[in-house]
């Protein structure tokens, strides 16, 4: 038997195929959406440490 002859299987590879690319594009945004979130929390740490950083000078 051929594989590439056996539709049933080729149906099956494309499903499979179509089902790894989404679960790769779901990682992708799952990634980009932790980094914006660490990305926006390092931003608000280091707003506050400047703020501290101006109000411990006297003039």
């Amino acid at each position: 038997m051929n594989i590439y002859e056996d539709a049933r299987l080729e149906q099956t590879l494309e499903t499979l195929s179509d089902q790894i690319g989404l679960l790769v594009i779901d990682l992708l945004i799952a990634g980009l959406q932790q980094a914006r979130r660490q990305t926006h929390i390092f931003q608000e740490f280091a707003e506050a440490k400047a703020e501290t950083a101006n109000q411990d000078r006297p003039f």
